[in-house]
């Protein structure tokens, strides 16, 4: 888990760290580092525990055609690091707040709430995806309901957007609605390039009409999203879909992870979404449902 307590260690640490000048960008991209092994202070889980520090409390911005996450700091700058799988991480770099390369057109992840996800985001693909199974049964059950392809995507409670990494959706032609930053930050940090990022919860986009009259060739909520859904949401959801939506519930013997489901909601959206689905299936610790569009 990262927290609050772990976003201070770095705080507190930054003025105490010899940071180096990088020479070689120093007319275009003026910046900072520190790197193993040549700064004291810290070690190889140092860097790694920064690096989960910055992708759960930073936020993605461009440097020039690349988008990465950077944090913000107090002392007026921005961190961030290069490798792919956080736990690798033995550089981390800082430049100034104020220089800004490109056009700043990434996706925005900042939905000032706070989750119970937040804190296993920067960690959820490996220690809580969908097992192997899950995966191959859900990817199997939505291909019956939308077909090989499902082109224009709509997924609420999308997490760390496993329908792309998997390779269901294309990034160009997905949207995202979560209400978690850091859980968006570990997507965008894997696909900076997708049609939209909503930071916000559905009842929130729905109220904010951010999606406007869009229907969607494909609608999904996955992963047990569903069973945070009223029983009225899930069909706003389901008219999203130009052929419905599928949904994922916990089972009724399931709960997440994170602890933070109310049992009586879950319930009444398992009930709701048995009563109006067309297709029901068992799949691993979930319900997974094809809510017809009407």
């Amino acid at each position: 888990m990262i927290t609050r307590a772990d976003l201070n260690w770095w705080l507190d640490l930054e003025p105490e760290l010899d940071w180096q000048f990088a020479t070689t960008y120093a007319d275009g991209a003026p910046h900072e580092y520190v790197a193993a092994p040549r700064t004291n202070g810290l070690d190889a889980s140092d860097y790694a525990r920064a690096a989960h520090v910055i992708q759960t409390y930073g936020e993605p911005m461009k440097f020039y055609k690349w988008t990465r996450i950077y944090l913000r700091t107090p002392m007026g700058w921005k961190h961030w690091t290069m490798d792919a799988d956080l736990d690798d991480t033995n550089l981390v770099n800082r430049g100034r707040v104020e220089h800004i390369y490109g056009i700043q057109n990434m996706p925005v992840t900042r939905s000032n709430t706070a989750s119970a996800y937040d804190a296993l985001a920067s960690r959820w693909d490996k220690n809580h995806p969908l097992t192997e199974d899950e995966q191959a049964q859900t990817t199997a059950f939505i291909k019956t309901v939308f077909g090989e392809q499902l082109w224009r995507t709509l997924d609420v409670g999308c997490g760390t957007g496993w329908p792309v990494t998997s390779g269901l959706v294309d990034p160009v032609r997905y949207v995202g609605i979560d209400p978690s930053t850091p859980m968006l930050n570990a997507l965008v940090a894997k696909h900076p390039v997708v049609a939209g990022i909503h930071p916000m919860s559905w009842a929130t986009a729905q109220e904010n009409r951010v999606l406007c009259g869009t229907r969607f060739d494909s609608v999904l909520s996955l992963g047990g999203s569903a069973s945070y859904l009223s029983p009225a949401e899930l069909r706003a959801l389901a008219a999203r879909g130009k052929r419905g939506a599928v949904a994922m519930h916990f089972g009724e013997d399931e709960t997440p992870i994170t602890g933070d489901l109310d049992p009586q909601l879950a319930a009444a959206s398992l009930a709701a979404a048995t009563e109006i689905a067309e297709r029901q299936l068992r799949i691993g610790r979930f319900v997974v449902s094809h809510l017809p569009a009407g």
